[in-house]
């Protein structure tokens, strides 16, 4: 399964070539700037590609902070973190729970399907396995103690959600496009809130909170929700990013759009063609790829913006900090203006 995660990572990022696409044009900027001085190398090779992380062949990853310290065991990959402890899991069942500082295992888990998205609360994991079930996981007891298929999942994007801790309960996005939502002190009273109908390309691949709203997207559309109030957004979603209270997405169709915590568009802009790979604000700034490999920096209301090439994206994008990693090149996004 790990191989058809990436698989549809690499679908939904536009790295690679659909059946009956190979004539769709590509983004093609009148003008570029280098962006040579702002690129080194590292020399890595990654093994595994998820929401809040990417592993390495030689045992390091990466996660949103930047790289950790740390070596995983050959075969694990990164999932999670929570204080001192990270979990990794690998593509047989088995987890590990590993403290932050020393690198050393301090529990070991199987479950019956690989693990790919998790919280860590306490001495209790919180799981979806690949197989679109949720579980709770005790660490004292060494066993699952609650386990329930929610839904079916033909196709992912392997950009899966980790679960988000918001005001006492827990919200876990599922494989099949479903939030639950979780009260830890009763974890079999689950609530469930639908965000699409597909089995196929449907999961959540964006969760996080403003306020008391939640904010989710899958591949397909992006949601607002909070207490008697839901909006949404649809379109094509390929990522999302937050500033203070605003939201910046990608859309499929090449539009970068700003918008309200209620989803109101407050501006957009379309570069024709565009098949965008990721985003992030740093230092006041929007900055958008395209897997060509054009890098867009804008102004926060969209309206100035400069394009920089970085080189075509093979495998992954992922925005750590103030650093931009595309496959084996580190882009340092503060040395990079509109």
């Amino acid at each position: 399964m790990r191989k058809t995660l990436l698989l549809s990572l690499s679908v939904a990022l536009g790295t690679l070539t659909m059946s009956g696409c190979n004539s769709r044009k590509s983004f093609e900027p009148k003008e570029t700037s280098s962006a040579s001085a702002a690129i080194t190398v590292t020399g890595k090779k990654e093994v595994s590609i998820v929401r809040d992380g990417v592993t390495f062949s030689d045992g390091t990853f990466l996660t949103r902070s930047g790289f950790s310290s740390i070596h995983l065991h050959k075969g694990f990959h990164y999932v999670t973190q929570s204080g001192n402890r990270i979990l990794a899991a690998d593509d047989t069942g088995e987890f590990l729970v590993i403290d932050r500082k020393s690198g050393k295992t301090i529990h070991k888990g199987k479950l019956d399907f690989p693990l790919v998205s998790a919280a860590l609360r306490g001495n209790t994991i919180y799981y979806i396995s690949q197989d679109d079930v949720f579980g709770v996981y005790s660490i004292p007891a060494k066993k699952t103690k609650i386990s329930a298929k929610v839904g079916r999942a033909y196709a992912v994007d392997a950009r899966i959600a980790n679960p988000l801790y918001l005001h006492g309960v827990l919200i876990v996005p599922t494989l099949d496009g479903k939030l639950l939502i979780i009260n830890p002190a009763n974890p079999r009273a689950a609530r469930g809130m639908a965000i699409g109908d597909s089995y196929n390309l449907n999961n959540v691949i964006f969760l996080t909170h403003l306020g008391n709203r939640i904010i989710a997207a899958t591949p397909k559309k992006l949601i607002s929700a909070a207490p008697g109030a839901m909006h949404k957004f649809d379109a094509p979603i390929a990522d999302v990013a937050i500033s203070g209270n605003t939201i910046y997405a990608l859309t499929g169709d090449g539009r970068v759009v700003k918008l309200s915590p209620s989803l109101k568009v407050l501006a957009q802009k379309k570069f024709p063609y565009a098949q965008f790979t990721t985003i992030g604000v740093v230092g006041g700034k929007v900055y958008a790829l395209d897997r060509s490999g054009a890098l867009i920096v804008m102004d926060p209301s969209l309206k100035k913006s400069r394009i920089y090439d970085i080189g075509e994206v093979e495998d992954f994008a992922f925005i750590a900090g103030s650093k931009l990693y595309v496959d084996d090149k580190v882009v340092d996004l503060k040395k990079l203006s509109y």
